[in-house]
């Protein structure tokens, strides 16, 4: 009688399944350390190089880019310290303004000189028992048109940045109103009385809806509490 003679097929071996076993067992370079210069693999730019040269130029393309995000990050630092810097500066200047006068014309200036703002702008809305203003012009009425270009901004208590309308700019920036393309408006409080400070840029993307607020939010505060301050004072 013939024996009947099978031949059994070798398993199929996914690629998956070769990088399972391999993550499941960190020592298997370790055991055969041969294969790591025997092992090729094709680089990005054509040719190919043992696993070992692959790994270093994996390595390094990692701490390049560890190196350009720390890079980034002392840079962000950088800033952030010199902008401390300059708020420290302001803050110190609108302590000294002795009245409202002293305030609008310190952020005039420091805006413009420390900051790089283009334009400045500020506007009060008339109440009862609001900030006594000699500037007229700061001051809109209760009922005035422009109030309603501003209207969600000030209900929302909630700073707005971005490309302005034109009538935006032109209640704000008066006849320097098609120079701004960009600004940030920051609501304050005065009490109960209603506020806006308004900066403006030449640059397009200096103000954007997705930029950090945090600043000019400590800016809108800053402002508003010395005005506050100066009010107290002028009743007492």
């Amino acid at each position: 009688m013939t024996g009947q003679q099978t031949s059994q097929q070798p398993l199929a071996i996914t690629a998956e399944q070769v990088r399972d076993f391999l993550l499941a067992s960190p020592d298997f370079f370790n055991e055969y350390p041969e294969l790591l210069e025997e092992i090729q693999v094709k680089e990005q730019r054509g040719g190919v190089v043992s696993l070992t040269m692959r790994q270093l130029a994996l390595l390094r393309d990692k701490n390049e880019k560890s190196h350009k995000q720390l890079e980034g990050l002392l840079a962000i630092a950088r800033e952030n310290d010199a902008l401390f810097g300059r708020m420290q500066q302001l803050t110190t200047a609108l302590i000294d303004a002795c009245c409202v006068e002293d305030v609008f014309a310190t952020l005039d200036d420091m805006l413009r000189e420390c900051f790089g703002a283009d334009f400045f702008a500020i506007r009060l809305v008339e109440s009862d028992g609001a900030l006594d203003c000699p500037v007229s012009d700061v001051v809109w009425a209760k009922d005035a048109a422009e109030l309603e270009n501003f209207k969600s901004i000030l209900d929302s208590q909630k700073i707005k940045c971005g490309r302005p309308t034109h009538v935006q700019a032109e209640a704000l920036f008066n006849e320097q109103a098609a120079e701004v393309l960009s600004a940030a408006f920051i609501p304050i409080k005065i009490g109960q009385q209603d506020g806006l400070l308004a900066i403006g840029s030449k640059d397009a993307d200096r103000f954007h809806p997705t930029m950090g607020t945090l600043f000019i939010s400590h800016l809108g505060e800053l402002v508003a509490r010395r005005l506050a301050s100066l009010q107290q004072s002028n009743k007492g």
